[in-house]
């Protein structure tokens, strides 16, 4: 017996680009009198009445699992002439999966009832994103009230998510928003208008609405399950990092790829978990069944219910169908993520062949990285010697370096170890754990302290053992330097093989300098580091700029810089720096000195205010000439 259709004459709104065919979804939000909230009513189009069980449409969707959507052309899951047949459209009646609620003013959902729905000839209007916003800015447009009404209920439920905890981010300027599980990604450029929030927050809502009734049913559908990971990070310490590397494109693509890293893929199964990323007891997908198989399986699942009919699948056939899903979600990412890795070393491999002082601090770490695995070559070697000097190397450098297995990186490893060690012994316990995340299997590396002294005058001793191989005691007045220089002794004595197995430190008889020791020379010393050139104190240095390109200069300004320098016998630029403002959004501010020329600039990130500076400096370099 089929359930009862529900027909309602207010007018639906079909927000999509306009160029759409497969339109999933229509909705109409009403004020509620005295600021009580929305009256909220959504359609899904029905896709399982028009496309049956083991059709030869349902085949091709099982097959094809989503819509694929490639530069040039689309690939329809259900192919188009289902697709056309169950489409929301303006000119033709259809059946629907209708889901209404009251949503409170502050995002709250109550009083859900899922139905049959039927949508007349005429009913739905289609509205494109980039038409939205004009919508919005004038009241005499017809559609102006309900799509005001929606934009207000979607901030609603916007505000209600990031209040309950999920990690809720849309940056329509520069096209990125969080998905589902909490990744960033990018909004294509005809979608980055506030229509794109009100139909991602309208779904989100509808989904979860439609899980908890399911629950509340007893109704076994694929629910969206996603797990947390206790690595990932809180939502408040995740949203700070974002807003403050919005402005900045190097530190955005990190913390992006740090994300995609750390948090956990969401999963389909027949029992619900919750889903962590959206801090939801329960969520499924049911708003595309056009573009998505899990949402016709569950479209099915929820109208057999409302039909009072056979279930479409019995429990095992559920579960194994969620797997099935899950597995071919894991291998597509999977292949995706290796066509990247491979395209990225074809990339890598190109601009190793280029100059190499002129790439910028992260394509040089791929280049180190790629070449690591072969025998050293000499342009690298020099490259890592002119970064070492320049302190243009970072702890992920090093421990991309230190890995390098061919002795003919030997020299070099030595080299820049004891470079970094001198000028930067802070950096020591940096290295070790960028080391130890890209070795879990390995053992941690250990750290002994020893004490001596009176309390007033301490004197601390420190050993670290790395990969099994003992460094040698490094004494400091304070714990933390001592600590410091037995890392970089420890790295340095496992790359020459020589173990320190003195179980106790020879303390000095005098007291010491609060910087750490040297540690004790190992057979294989490595090669001398030459010290910097003194730096001209006369006056500012008159710079040879005979062919000096300035399109070139700014493309990469810090080691246009250090090029500059050296190629006038000058010492390397020198930065100052200093952070201003409140915590969560610091302002920092660079200085750069170079042969008796300064220049000043800030930034949202240390980087990029060191990146200025040097930009700002060529600039009044070049304007002198």
């Amino acid at each position: 017996m089929a359930s009862p259709t529900t027909t309602d004459l207010s007018t639906l709104l079909m927000i999509d680009s306009a160029t759409a065919r497969d339109r999933d979804d229509a909705f109409a939000v009403t004020p509620l009198s005295g600021g009580r909230g929305w009256a909220v009513e959504v359609h899904i189009a029905g896709v399982a009445d028009v496309v049956d069980l083991g059709s030869v449409a349902d085949e091709q969707a099982f097959l094809r699992a989503e819509t694929r959507y490639l530069p040039g052309r689309t690939i329809p899951m259900l192919g188009d002439t289902a697709e056309q047949a169950a489409t929301l459209t303006a000119g033709a009646a259809r059946t629907s999966l209708r889901v209404t609620g009251t949503l409170t003013p502050d995002g709250r959902l109550h009083g859900v009832t899922v139905g049959r729905g039927e949508i007349p000839s005429g009913r739905c209007v289609a509205v494109d994103h980039a038409q939205v916003p004009g919508i919005l800015t004038d009241p005499a447009h017809p559609l102006h009230a309900q799509l005001a009404a929606a934009d207000a209920a979607a901030q609603a439920l916007l505000g209600g998510r990031r209040d309950g905890g999920a990690l809720a981010f849309y940056d329509l300027t520069r096209g990125w928003a969080t998905n589902e599980d909490g990744a960033i990604v990018a909004i294509a450029a005809e979608l980055r208008t506030v229509a794109y929030v009100i139909v991602q927050e309208l779904m989100i809502a509808t989904n979860e609405a439609v899980a908890l009734w399911c629950v509340e049913q007893g109704l076994p559908i694929l629910f969206r399950n996603h797990r947390p990971n206790p690595v990932a990070g809180s939502t408040d310490e995740l949203m700070t990092e974002i807003a403050a590397a919005a402005g900045d494109p190097d530190l955005f693509a990190k913390l992006r790829g740090r994300l995609l890293s750390t948090l956990r893929a969401a999963s389909y199964d027949s029992t619900v978990h919750g889903h962590y990323g959206l801090r939801l007891s329960a969520y499924t997908h049911v708003t595309s069944p056009l573009r998505r198989v899990a949402d016709l399986i569950n479209q099915r699942i929820i109208l057999a219910h409302l039909d009072h009919t056979h279930a479409p699948y019995t429990g095992d056939q559920l579960a194994a169908l969620g797997a099935d899903l899950n597995r071919r979600t894991r291998q597509a990412r999977e292949a995706k993520k290796n066509h990247f890795k491979h395209a990225d070393h074809r990339h890598v491999t190109q601009e190793a062949a280029r100059d190499l002082t002129a790439l910028d601090a992260r394509t040089f770490h791929k280049v180190l990285k790629t070449a690591a695995t072969a025998p050293l070559r000499d342009e690298i070697a020099a490259e890592l010697a002119r970064r070492a000097d320049a302190d243009l190397l970072t702890a992920p450098d090093v421990a991309v370096l230190i890995d390098a297995a061919d002795p003919t990186w030997r020299p070099i490893q030595l080299r820049v170890l004891d470079t970094l060690a001198d000028a930067h012994p802070e950096m020591g316990p940096s290295v070790v754990s960028v080391w130890r995340q890209a070795h879990p299997d390995q053992p941690p590396t250990e750290v002994e302290i020893r004490r001596n002294g009176a309390d007033h005058h301490p004197l601390f001793a420190a050993r670290a053992t790395h990969l099994g191989i003992r460094g040698p005691w490094t004494t400091a007045a304070a714990k933390k330097p001592a600590e410091q220089a037995a890392l970089w002794a420890a790295l340095r004595a496992q790359l020459t093989g020589t173990d320190h197995p003195a179980p106790e430190p020879e303390w000095p008889a005098a007291p010491q300098n609060p910087q750490p020791a040297t540690p004790p020379a190992s057979a294989d010393p490595g090669p001398a580091i030459s010290p910097p050139p003194p730096r001209d104190t006369t006056g500012p240095a008159v710079f040879n700029l005979d062919g000096a390109k300035k399109s070139k200069a700014l493309s990469n300004p810090i080691a246009w810089l250090m090029s500059l320098a050296q190629n006038n016998h000058q010492a390397p630029p020198e930065w100052e720096f200093r952070t201003d403002g409140p915590a969560h959004a610091p302002r920092f501010t660079a200085t750069v000195h170079l042969a008796g020329h300064t220049a000043t600039a800030d930034a949202t990130t240390k980087t990029a205010a060191k990146t200025a500076s040097a930009t700002a400096l060529i600039e009044a370099l070049l304007t002198q000439r």
